[in-house]
């Protein structure tokens, strides 16, 4: 938790890991759901400032950090997904024209 830089006394911004790892070359990574709990908004003279949110989410890999909506978390999580769908589908081996085509012939009884 960490206090508001304002020094106006809202509530800390807290924090809750949803996933941390360390990947083989080493670099961490963390996803973290940010948000302030306390009274509905600030006390302080004047702020006005709402205290309740029910947050963001926080990316951090090695000292990088970002904060998103919801949207664009949702965004680059899809976008992620998509790319590693493509790299997983590039890995499958392609089917064999020749052995697929022999084994409908065989199967339908047209064979030579």
């Amino acid at each position: 938790m960490t206090e508001h830089q304002d020094g106006c006394g809202h509530p800390p911004l807290r924090y809750r890991n949803i996933a941390f790892l360390v990947t083989g070359d080493g670099s961490e990574i963390s996803v973290d759901h940010l948000y302030v709990a306390g009274p509905e908004t600030c006390s302080h003279d004047g702020c006005d400032n709402p205290a309740v949110s029910p947050g963001m989410v926080g990316l951090a890999l090695d000292d990088a950090e970002g904060v998103f909506t919801p949207a664009e978390a949702l965004l680059i999580a899809n976008r992620l997904t998509r790319a590693a769908n493509i790299v997983l589908e590039a890995e499958e081996q392609l089917p064999d024209i020749e052995r697929e085509a022999a084994r409908h012939t065989i199967g339908t009884g047209t064979g030579d």
